[in-house]
This record gives structure tokens, C-alpha cells and sequence, in this order.
């Protein structure tokens, strides 16, 4: 066990309590919505982590933990099923809750009855002493697998959320309040937590003899509640993604010929008309436009352009902020603002986008221009 330190006991039950009230203010928080339940259960779980190894360090420097060993407040298979389950719900408003699916949460239930267990009291206990109790095997692989349920439902986590950022892509042309980018690093930095967990753990238990436990235990939870506070925090603030039409399958490609009529058709609406001035403007809209389907449209993108959605119309308003960018009378006008007339909405999207396309930020495109006109100047001089 490590050294309990007060300040860092501390830490963790601040940023710990913190998250729990979080938790109690999504489940409260009007309108109910599904994925606010999920994600109230998420930090709670974690929450409990933080909480347990707090209590966990007071306890063993007051010689009480056998107190503990039956008020245990991990909850290690609830983890991955919370994380799943908010992930899906917040990226597909069509998904409900059913009762096939609570049986993600059976072990859950059997890990609680099992932390009730001389399986688990002689087991933990036995993990400090030599030779160690026969139950502390069974212990350990309780705690592996759980770990393993976390990474396992983290990276399916991951593929629904990677698919559902390419499905966007596909249908809009401004992400903004529609990205869930924001919660991929939580999930990779709570899938990778256990396995550097476990795996410095059997490092310092066979090379270090336990030595090394003070230095990364408390720490490291105090950066697991920081972060599960943070999550909570920002899953507050954040509403559920208004799209509609993301399915979770992966659709089955198509094989059909690509329609140059088609493409034809759509570079001359978007040369003519220039719908990507209108920040608003989806799949949806463009299909209308050119009175076609929007399943052809976005194939005909695809294939004709090499390009999605979201590249394919973002490629046209970068074309013209370079032209508004060199017109005389745009000079007081700001960067952004011009991007915002050529149909942007949002700053990191338009500093992404055009980083992407040119190799360069838009202040470094405007100031390569502005030298290139001075020195035409100094040479007509």
C-alpha cells in the first residue's frame, strides 16, 4: 500500500466528490436524456475508483482496514458498459435503451456480491503478505478481467465514435456543435489507465519489490479524477448531437458506376450558384439543389472527386477565401471574417481545414501574399 499523503488523499476526494455531483446534476438536468444517464453512471464508476483508493490510504494508516474490506467501492465492470452505452447513445438519438442490453451490466452485480466474499477479503489482504494467501489468484484475475471488459468496451467505444466522425463528414459541411472529437481522448486515456495500471503494478511487484507503489498510486488517481471531473463537466455542457440518419452499421459499399452527368451537373451548381457560401448547407440541401438523391450525390462525390462531403465543399470556400483574401477592398476586413463570408462558422474548423489544403495557417497564406505584393511593388519602383 502506498504512503497515504494528505494532500494528494485530498485531492482525490475533491476532485472525486466533484465528479459525483456532476452526476447527480445530469441525471437532473431537463430535458432527460438517455446518454446523460449513461454518462452520470460513467463518472460515478470512476468516481468510485478515485473515492476507494482514497479511503483505501486513510484506512491503512489507521490500521482499519478490515473495516474496508466490506464497504469495498470499486466497481470495475460497470466502467466499460457505462462508457458503451454513452458513447451510442450519444451519437445515435435513435437508440433506446432495452432490456437485452442491461445484460451488460450483470457482471456488475456479480463483481459486488463477490467484493462480499472471503474470496475477495483473504484474497486483497493476501497481496501484502509472504507467501501470499491462495485466494489473492483469484483476486487478481477479477481485477484483470476487469480491466480487460474496460479496454475491450473502449475500443469498440472508439470504432463507433471514428465511424460516426466519418458519417458526419459524409453528410455535413460544418461540424461544429455535431463533432464528438472531445471525447476520444477520455476514452484512449481511460482504455490505456488500466493497462499501464496493471502492467507497472507487475513491474514494481517482481522487480522492485512494491518500492515504487508510493510514487505512481496516488498520483496516478488523482490524474483519473481530474479527468473523470473533467468529462463530467464537459458532458454537461454538451448536448446531444443534433443529426439525424447515423446509423451505427457500417453501410455496405456500393457498386454502383460513378455518373459523370452527375458530377458534371454538380460542378456547374457549385461553380454558378456557390451553395458553400451557406454555412448551413448539408447533404441534404445539395441533393435538393441538383433534384437528385443524396445517396447518389454523396457516391458521385466520392468517386468522382476523390473527396467526402465535408472535403468537397470545404475545398470551394478555401478557394474563395484565397480570392477574397487578395481583393483590395477586403483589406479591413479580418481573416476570420472573411472565412466566415465564404461559408465557414467556426475558427478551428476553418484554421483545420485550410492547414490541411495548403500546408499553411491563413495568417501565414496572407502574410506570404503580402510579401510577394510588396516586392512587386518595390520592383516596379
Amino acid at each position: 500500500m502506498s504512503s497515504p499523503s494528505p494532500i494528494l488523499t485530498t485531492i482525490i476526494f475533491v476532485f472525486a466528490l466533484q465528479a459525483i455531483v456532476l452526476g447527480v446534476l445530469l441525471l437532473t438536468k431537463r430535458p432527460r436524456k438517455q446518454s446523460n444517464i449513461f454518462l452520470s453512471l460513467l463518472i460515478f464508476f470512476f468516481a468510485l475508483m478515485a473515492l476507494n483508493i482514497a479511503v483505501v490510504n486513510v484506512l491503512w494508516s489507521r490500521d482499519m482496514m478490515d473495516i474496508f474490506r466490506y464497504v469495498q467501492l470499486e466497481l470495475l465492470f460497470g466502467i466499460g458498459p457505462a462508457l458503451y452505452f454513452y458513447t451510442k447513445s450519444v451519437t445515435d438519438k435513435a437508440f433506446t435503451f432495452s432490456k437485452k442490453d442491461a445484460l451488460h451490466f450483470v457482471p456488475v452485480a456479480l463483481e459486488f456480491i463477490f467484493y462480499r466474499t472471503a474470496f475477495y477479503h483473504l484474497g486483497a489482504d493476501g497481496l501484502y503478505q509472504t507467501p501470499a494467501h491462495p485466494y489473492t489468484k483469484i483476486y487478481l484475475v477479477e481485477q484483470w478481467l476487469g480491466s480487460l471488459s474496460i479496454v475491450i468496451y473502449a475500443i469498440i467505444s472508439l470504432r463507433l465514435l471514428f465511424r460516426y466522425q466519418s458519417w458526419l463528414k459524409q453528410h455535413y459541411s460544418n461540424l461544429e456543435n455535431k463533432s464528438l472529437r472531445w471525447l476520444q481522448l477520455p476514452i484512449i486515456i481511460y482504455a490505456l489507465f488500466w493497462i499501464g495500471w496493471n502492467f507497472f503494478g507487475e513491474v514494481d511487484k517482481y522487480f522492485f519489490d512494491k518500492s515504487l507503489k508510493e510514487y505512481f498510486i496516488l498520483p496516478t488517481f488523482v490524474g483519473l479524477a481530474a479527468v473523470t471531473c473533467w468529462i463530467g463537466f464537459k458532458g454537461y455542457l454538451k448536448t446531444q448531437t443534433e443529426t439525424s440518419g447515423y446509423a451505427s452499421q457500417k453501410p455496405k459499399p456500393s457498386s454502383d458506376d460513378p455518373n459523370p452527368e452527375l458530377a458534371k451537373k454538380l460542378t456547374a451548381l457549385m461553380d454558378k450558384e456557390r451553395p458553400y457560401l451557406n454555412p448551413e448547407l448539408d447533404l441534404n440541401r445539395l441533393a435538393e439543389l441538383l433534384e437528385a438523391n443524396p445517396k447518389q450525390v454523396s457516391y458521385t462525390i466520392n468517386r468522382s472527386f476523390s473527396k467526402n462531403f465535408y472535403e468537397y465543399v470545404n475545398s470551394y470556400r478555401i478557394e474563395a477565401f484565397k480570392q477574397s483574401v487578395t481583393k483590395p477592398e477586403n483589406k479591413k476586413l479580418t481573416l476570420l471574417g472573411l472565412a466566415f463570408e465564404c461559408g465557414f462558422n467556426s475558427k478551428s474548423t476553418f484554421n483545420d481545414v485550410f492547414k490541411k489544403a495548403t500546408g499553411k495557417t491563413p495568417s501565414q497564406y496572407a502574410k506570404q501574399l503580402k510579401n510577394k505584393s510588396e516586392k512587386k511593388q518595390s520592383v516596379v519602383s
